[in-house]
């Protein structure tokens, strides 16, 4: 059974990312640098390594479905993140 608290597809978008960015969300970075930035999420994990610190992946995973309609291995959609800059995610059943 899915307790409340983890039943991801009844939060909203901010409960979300307040779950996924269990280090904080972090301040608006330079949007002025533009380099492409790829992340890979490995969909079974726990956490998620991001250039900014840690984030939890199944809320992440959620958020993410939401805004790009990626959910599946393979898929590669770019998304802002609230460091302010827009990186490639790439999603991936086993990484290392």
């Amino acid at each position: 059974m899915v307790s409340p608290e983890n039943d991801w597809s009844k939060m909203t978008d901010e409960e979300l990312a307040i779950a996924a960015f269990v280090e904080g969300i972090p301040p608006v970075g330079d949007t002025e640098d533009e380099r492409p930035r790829v992340i890979t999420v490995s969909m079974d994990s726990e956490n998620t390594q991001m250039p900014f610190g840690s984030v939890k992946t199944a809320p992440f995973l959620e958020l993410f479905w939401r805004l790009t309609g990626a959910d599946c291995d393979g898929e590669e959609e770019w998304m802002k993140l609230p460091d302010g800059y827009t990186y490639l995610i790439s999603l991936s059943v086993h990484c290392e």
